[in-house]
């Protein structure tokens, strides 16, 4: 049966990250169909837009209709979710006021995803793609640190919008199963996209320095794509504890002996690699991906969107679907996102629609997940993600800790294990619990934790859990309703099951890498960051199994490919790939439609400005502005596709421009004539951001000021209780709880691994 049958959606505007909300609860059985927004245009028949429109329900509605909102009370008769993606000043205009709706139909979740959200001082700005990734901080960290910053090619922003407003989404129903009251959701695409940079403005935050781009070098070494005989492949030095035994592969014994530990071969980077890449060169991209799995190691290789469409773990899956286009032609899409034991992915079953109690008087709403208690076994980013976005609604999350093999995220250094802002970010809202599970008075202490709770999530590799005696079929014996999330690199089946992944090499096979470059010769650069948006598919498919546990009493497993997650984000490209024959072009920070779009240097260091130009108009304006007025006039410059001819020479007029302007004032003045300028910021500018300020969105807590929530909930949720916890600092709470139990023997520091062994 399916999770979301019986759940009405009604969706006005065709945004990508409205629609990719759209498509995520319509696939899951959710009746959908959609307005245009106001002023919006009709949506193009392109399988870009396939892909997004999963259903052609489209209702026609005239916003300048004097009867327009009678007729929209009309149509959310019944409706339980409204996603609203008009902008802020349309929506005033059209009458969508949101305390109006919500009086009209107190039922209603209303879910509104604008640019910059629903108040502060860039509440009307201007936006496209690469304002929003410039503006988030992500842009900063793409491309070569000697050129200019580097837009994502994949619509990065606006798809963890879509992902971000589907949990909110589910959150605000299993509220509203509780005591009979809709919400509504502020989603900021804009502080949706900081999540993604969520590690590095905590680190700033709490003292850090200013991360900036390092053309994909990244900390540990190796963890990066290299050339080798066919083309490049990622090679990964993790997970650390197989690097030593891996080593011996070279043949080299410097590389095995000198550079055995991590943090030599971070200090030593380029004698490292000069002795790494002959060995590569001599070996191709499938050879080095399988000789570096087989070793334990996370390697894969750079693939193109068309090997992506045939490689054999896909295949074995059946992960990518045939789908006949509206004219007719056939192309290949992603199918599901994620996979369940009981809930299908757009399959037609019925389920039993279960009334929520009548609505609630007065008083303070409860957190959305308070009461569902998390077994947290997750380690490094997206498993952690995943979990800590449920931390933070409510749920109580304990993460369980094995001190002789830290989280990476603990750092390096035994002595330093609770001084990372990254761990307190990734971690804030957990519980911390020691424990050894090789020890049977431990496991059976950990057993009676998971009779007692409502999900595990877990990322190890398939059969891990098992083997620790706590695999699926174990803990539904335990606790028959029990939900367990399985995030692994490639999926529980298929060849490459037992393979290890990480976010560089995920983002290289799954075909993610190979859109983003500066022209068709350069290098394809990682954007930042997959790791983060895999945590929040993860946080999307855990409340899915929540919501269905809650209507239906069933618990289930999930199987979470970070592969197929991250093909998901592209899976607009695929479509074009497998029609075309061909990869997609690649435009840098241009648009394949409007000119001129890019990225300008302005006055200081490393101090960039975006702009993009949406229409015939907004050019003679910016043309002005620059104060060129025969630029502004001359007919060869008066269409998009002559400007597109020109870009270069367009370019460089603007780029002259802008060398002597601040750059963010010069984003002020652009979008006061209403064109999508943004500075891209670094991590130093968000933290002074003064609309960030205005909206409240940095939290602290004992003095540790940390990112804010993706979404906010008009009837709250989201709080900071404490920052991610000191190992072990939860035992006594759970030996009141399960049984004594020792535990604290575990804490020696002479005991304590280490990231770097």
């Amino acid at each position: 049966m399916n999770a979301l049958s019986g759940i009405r959606v009604l969706r006005i505007g065709s945004s990508a990250g409205a629609a990719y909300c759209g498509k995520l609860l319509h696939g899951f059985g959710a009746d959908t169909c959609s307005i245009a927004a106001p002023g919006e245009a009709a949506v193009r028949a392109d399988p870009a837009s396939e892909w997004f429109e999963t259903t052609r329900d489209r209702v026609a509605f005239d916003w300048a209709d004097d009867r327009r909102a009678a007729r929209l009370d009309a149509l959310l008769d019944g409706v339980d979710v409204l996603i609203d993606a008009s902008l802020p000043r349309e929506a005033a205009r059209a009458g969508l006021d949101s305390a109006a709706l919500r009086e009209r139909h107190p039922r209603l979740v209303v879910c509104r995803i604008t640019p910059f959200g629903i108040h502060g001082p860039y509440r009307d700005y201007a936006a496209e793609d690469i304002t929003l990734y410039a503006m988030s901080g992500l842009m900063q960290s793409t491309g070569d640190p000697k050129r200019e910053p580097l837009n994502s090619r994949p619509r990065l922003a606006q798809l963890s919008a879509g992902l971000h407003a589907y949990s909110a989404i589910l959150l605000a129903l299993l509220r509203r199963f509780g005591d009979g009251l809709g919400d509504f959701i502020d989603l900021s695409m804009h502080e949706s996209a900081m999540e993604n940079y969520e590690i590095a403005i905590a680190e700033l935050l709490a003292g850090g320095g200013v991360a900036r781009r390092n053309g994909d070098e990244h900390n540990m070494v190796p963890w990066r794509t290299y050339p080798c005989a066919d083309g490049e492949a990622a090679i990964i030095g993790g997970p650390i504890r197989n690097w030593k035994k891996a080593a011996e592969l070279f043949g080299i014994a410097e590389i095995s002996e000198r550079f055995a530990r991590a943090d030599v071969r971070m200090k030593e980077r380029q004698a490292f690699e000069a002795l790494l890449k002959p060995w590569l060169a001599s070996h191709t991209r499938r050879e080095l991906f399988h000789i570096g799995q087989r070793m334990g190691l996370a390697w894969s290789y750079l693939a193109s969107l068309r090997e992506a469409l045939d490689d054999p773990q896909h295949a074995a899956r059946g992960f990518f679907e045939t789908r006949v286009l509206a004219d007719g032609r056939r192309c290949r899409m992603p199918g599901a996102p994620f996979r369940s034991s009981v809930t299908p992915w757009r399959m037609p079953h019925a389920m039993p629609v279960p009334q929520d109690p009548p609505p609630a008087g007065g008083g303070a709403a409860r957190p959305p997940l308070q009461g569902i208690r998390v077994l947290d076994f997750t380690h490094d980013w997206a498993g952690p993600h995943a979990a800590r976005l449920l931390a933070d609604f409510g749920a109580e999350v304990i993460k369980i800790e094995y001190p002789r093999r830290l989280d990476g995220m603990r750092g390096g250094y035994a002595g330093k294990v609770n001084e990372h802002p990254r761990m307190w970010q990734l971690h804030r809202n957990k519980r911390s619990l020691t424990l050894d599970l090789q020890r049977d008075d431990h496991l059976q202490f950990c057993r009676r934790m998971a009779a007692d709770s409502d999900l595990v999530i877990e990322n190890s590799r398939p059969g891990v859990m098992a083997r620790l005696g706590l695999g699926y079929d174990v803990l539904r014996g335990l606790k028959e309703d029990i939900v367990m999330l399985s995030m692994s690199a490639f999926g529980a089946s298929g060849p490459y099951a037992q393979y290890a992944g990480y976010g560089g090499s995920i983002e290289a096979i799954s075909g993610l890498q190979s859109l983003t470059a500066y022209d068709e010769s350069s290098p394809r650069f990682r954007v930042r960051e997959v790791d983060a948006i895999n945590g929040i598919f993860g946080s999307c498919a855990a409340l899915t199994a929540l919501w269905h546990r809650r209507r239906s009493g069933a618990g289930q497993w999930i199987d979470v490919s970070e592969t197929e997650t991250t093909c998901w984000l592209i899976g607009e490209f695929f479509a074009q790939a497998s029609l075309d024959d061909r990869e997609p072009a690649v435009i840098g920070n241009r648009d394949a439609e409007h000119a001129p779009q890019g990225c300008y240097r302005c006055a200081g260091e490393d101090r960039w400005l975006t702009i993009s130009v949406a229409d015939d108009a907004q050019w003679r304006r910016l043309a002005l502005l620059i104060g060129d007025e025969a630029l502004a006039a001359d007919p060869a410059y008066a269409s998009a596709e002559a400007r597109r001819a020109r870009h270069d020479d367009i370019d460089a007029r603007i780029g002259a421009w802008t060398g002597t302007q601040d750059a963010a004032a010069a984003m002020r003045l652009l979008q006061e004539l209403g064109i999508a300028a943004g500075l891209v910021c670094n991590t130093r500018d968000l933290a002074a951001d003064p609309h960030l300020a205005a909206r409240e969105w940095f939290c602290a807590i004992d003095g540790t000021r940390l990112p804010g929530p993706p979404f906010r909930l008009q009837r709250g949720g989201f709080e900071l209780r404490w920052r991610g916890p000191d190992l072990g600092r939860d035992n006594d709470y759970c030996r009141e709880r399960y049984g004594d139990l020792a535990l604290d023997d575990l804490l020696d520091e002479a005991k304590l691994g280490t990231a770097y062994q």
